[in-house]
């Protein structure tokens, strides 16, 4: 049930929006540490959104703004490699219960 459940939502960020469907799944990719680069700006936002979301900059999401071509773009870029960074840590977080039991009574 886990998989189907990441699998819908991956599919769905990456087909549903304004910007290139093939833009969102790459960066959505990278956010999650994926080694294929995007081109730039995505890339470098992406990776950052990944590794440290935290030191985002605002002139990186100026970059992507301009880059995208509008607002709901770039916001689309930003969303899906959040959630490709989120789906990272979630998978790893499930693979590290998983093969666990409860604790004995």
């Amino acid at each position: 049930m886990h998989q189907n459940r990441r699998e819908s939502l991956a599919k769905k960020v990456a087909e549903l929006g304004v910007s290139e469907p093939q833009l969102r799944a790459g960066v959505m990719a990278r956010g999650a540490g994926g080694a294929s680069p995007v081109a730039e700006p995505y890339d470098a936002l992406a990776r950052q959104i990944g590794e440290a979301s935290y030191r985002v900059t605002d002139a990186q999401v100026e970059a992507v703004r301009l880059g995208a071509g509008s607002d709901k773009a770039a916001f689309e870029v930003v969303f899906a490699a959040s959630v490709g960074a989120g789906l990272a840590r979630w998978d790893a977080a499930y693979s590290a219960i998983e093969g666990l039991d409860d604790a004995p009574a």
